[in-house]
């Protein structure tokens, strides 16, 4: 099979990814978080920290015990907005899915390897 053949398979399953069930509730759930001014600053704070933290260890410096904690109150006032919590359930089961496509994908490799 061509790199083009696997890429129009490729572009299929992305396809069907965005047509999921598992997509439609994610994005449903991300879309009334977003309705939710005073959880989706949270999430967006919390996103910010955690890239925050991300590139301070990418280039070398210290995550202080601050940065912990303060990274650490904002994931606690996340897990208590039922919003959030929505949102993780279904990028749970979006995330399974993906990952059962992967491994399907993946078959030939593993099959390769154990042989």
């Amino acid at each position: 099979m061509s790199d083009n053949k696997i890429m129009e398979q490729a572009k299929k399953m992305q396809d069907a990814v965005a047509q999921s069930e598992e997509f439609t509730n994610l994005k449903n759930a991300f879309d009334a978080l977003k309705a939710e001014k005073d959880s989706y600053k949270i999430f967006t704070e919390f996103q910010a920290s955690q890239n925050e933290l991300r590139q301070k260890q990418m280039s070398g410096q210290e995550i202080t015990p601050d940065d912990m904690k303060a990274a650490r109150e904002l994931a606690d006032k996340m897990n208590k907005l039922p919003a959030i919590k929505i949102l993780m359930e279904r990028e749970k089961a979006m995330g399974k899915l993906i990952d059962d496509a992967n491994m399907v994908i993946t078959e030939p490799l593993r099959k390769l390897y154990e042989g």
